[in-house]
């Protein structure tokens, strides 16, 4: 275990030499004390466990910020994350069987193959012992705001957050709306769409509040386009960025069901939106 390099040679306060005695003890039970030696990519591994664990413990809350103090031992710490990592898996499986209830996936395979047929994976391969830092699944669908790289059920539980989110959202649309605009931008998006479904809605949706024309059937001509351009016109990315913020939280807060929470995650594109958003109104010249 000693020749493992560390890329912190503290983890939440602790140094190497208190979490060494950790990491052999996970060893142990990995092999059931039948080996004396693990592969140096295991015992990495097994060490990353140990880390992510404890890393666990002193999680203030889903972001995984950790607290400076610890007053307990690096094996006491260790068990209390792994109590910890087991009771976050669960909560995640919670809020996954929430999402699939209803779920819509618009025809859009991506988004369908992830959320259907690539989640349940986690649940069925998750190792909270040995392999808490592995979230097994590429996620191939995007969340708007992925934020910090988490790692293991932190991850997955940030992301399904996310997507239920963004899911309350999307319902506040008619399907048909919805899917018209995909088919618009891409003929074939069924097939080959893999960006955010919520991008080009809520772009559209902006537009139309811009224009002030239906908000909710997503439809928008030459004159809506051109009114964006000159919303826009002058400005720089940070200035587009701001009044894409306000609109949007002037949007999200007419929505059904949807409070701060929601208003806050989906301010976190307003810099992405306004791209995006800057682009449309130079298409519109």
């Amino acid at each position: 275990m000693r020749g493992i390099d560390m890329e912190n040679e503290r983890t939440a306060g602790y140094e190497l030499e208190e979490l060494l005695p950790v990491a052999a003890w996970l060893t142990d039970k990995y092999t059931s004390k039948e080996s004396s030696s693990v592969t140096y990519e295991t015992a990495a591994a097994l060490m990353e466990a140990v880390c992510y664990c404890i890393q666990e413990c002193f999680s203030q809350n889903t972001n995984g910020i950790l607290s400076a103090e610890k007053g307990i031992h690096a094996r006491q710490a260790y068990e209390k994350g792994y109590l910890n990592v087991l009771e976050k898996a669960g909560k995640a499986k919670e809020l996954y069987e929430k999402l699939i209830v209803d779920f819509e996936d618009y025809g859009c395979l991506n988004y369908r193959e992830t959320i259907i047929k690539g989640l349940p994976a986690f649940f069925m391969k998750y190792d909270a012992r040995f392999r808490p830092q592995d979230h097994i699944l590429t996620l191939d669908y995007p969340d708007l705001v992925p934020g910090e790289p988490l790692s293991g059920v932190d991850r997955i539980y940030s992301y399904l957050l996310h997507i239920t989110m963004e899911k309350k959202l999307l319902e506040q649309f008619p399907r048909q709306a919805v899917c018209g605009l995909l088919e618009g931008l891409q003929p074939d998006y069924k097939n080959l769409y893999m960006d955010n479904i919520c991008y080009p809605v809520l772009l559209r949706a902006l537009i139309c509040m811009i224009g002030d024309c239906p908000i909710w059937e997503l439809q928008a001509g030459r004159e809506e386009k051109k009114l964006l351009r000159i919303y826009l016109e002058g400005d720089s990315l940070d200035k587009a960025a701001e009044k894409v913020r306000a609109l949007l939280g002037m949007l999200v807060s007419q929505m059904e069901g949807m409070g701060q929470e929601e208003q806050d995650y989906f301010a976190g594109i307003g810099r992405e939106l306004a791209v995006r958003m800057m682009q449309a109104a130079k298409s519109a010249e």
